[in-house]
């Protein structure tokens, strides 16, 4: 037997390696836009009904904001739980245990409100002259929503 360490171990997955990526160019590109020095802090909102593990993407930005403006940044991420609505009672609920999309009351289809955010809201930025400055940012830097 191996005393290797598993794969997982030693690599974070693919797909949060590549979301830490785009975060970062969306990140970098604003900073740049404002002349920024730095970018000291990203704000992200992350639904819980995404593929996506939030400490796996924390581990692929940690190691993917080497060399970058971020290179000492903060990913601040902020949980979004899943709500759903039904599409003919209208009554709204937080999933329990696992994903079932079928209304409790009525049986139709649910539609989901709110779990499949993945969307950078700001970021704080040192800026040239010695300023601190927290950029929001606008529908063509935030991501659409994952189906």
């Amino acid at each position: 037997m191996s005393n290797k360490p598993l794969r997982h171990e030693v690599f974070p997955p693919v797909h949060e390696i590549s979301i830490a990526e785009n975060i970062l160019q969306i990140a970098e590109a604003k900073a740049r836009e404002q002349n920024a020095r730095s970018i000291q802090l990203i704000k992200l909102r992350l639904g819980t009904f995404t593929t996506i593990v939030e400490e796996a993407l924390q581990f692929a930005f940690e190691v993917c904001r080497q060399g970058t403006l971020a290179a000492e940044a903060i990913l601040e991420i902020e949980t979004v739980e899943m709500v759903t609505e039904c599409m003919v009672c209208d009554s709204q609920a937080q999933p329990a245990h696992g994903i079932c999309l079928i209304c409790r009351t009525c049986g139709f289809p649910l539609r989901i409100l709110a779990g499949e955010e993945l969307r950078v809201e700001y970021i704080e930025v040192d800026l040239k002259q010695e300023e601190s400055l927290s950029l929001p940012f606008q529908n063509e830097y935030q991501s659409r929503p994952m189906y």
